[in-house]
């Protein structure tokens, strides 16, 4: 009987601790929506792409999935977009400097152009998010576009 009331107990307080746990990102309203890479002149294929395979972990647009709320998933994917907004938060494309941007871009390229963005953990929960090949390359040359034009901006 005390093994029951034990596992009752444990099983009430994982279901306390899920019920009041979010992952990490302020809470808004659905309808709000910041803007991705506002000003960086990205054409809407480009923006496309973006939207459907970057934003979710690399913007203030995160879309938390329904198990992101059980403990402990929601902490493993609070991480995971806590790391990813570290490396690039495209919602913040406008305060970043001209040479943090060049240096995004160059890695953003890198990444696609490998395949390492977006992961293979990821896409095997959100196969939509997958690049094409042509998808994929269309950001790369995005990306070596807008470099290429922030330089000249730059004078350099």
């Amino acid at each position: 009987m005390k093994k029951t009331h034990l596992l009752l107990i444990a099983l009430a307080s994982w279901a306390l601790a899920t019920a009041f746990t979010l992952p990490a990102g302020a809470i808004r309203p659905d309808s709000f929506k910041p803007l991705i890479l506002e000003g960086a002149n990205a054409d809407p294929t480009v923006l496309a792409i973006f939207e459907r395979s970057c934003q979710n972990c690399h913007s203030a647009n995160t879309q938390w999935p329904l198990y992101g709320k059980i403990y402990p998933i929601t902490l493993l994917l609070a991480h995971d977009v806590r790391e990813a907004r570290s490396h690039v938060d495209l919602s913040s494309w406008p305060k970043y400097s001209d040479e943090h941007k060049r240096l995004m871009l160059s890695e953003i390229g890198v990444v696609v152009r490998n395949g390492s963005m977006p992961p293979k953990r990821y896409t095997l929960l959100h196969p939509d998010a997958k690049l094409s090949p042509a998808e994929a390359d269309a950001v790369y040359q995005w990306t070596r576009t807008s470099r290429k034009l922030l330089k000249q901006e730059a004078g350099e």
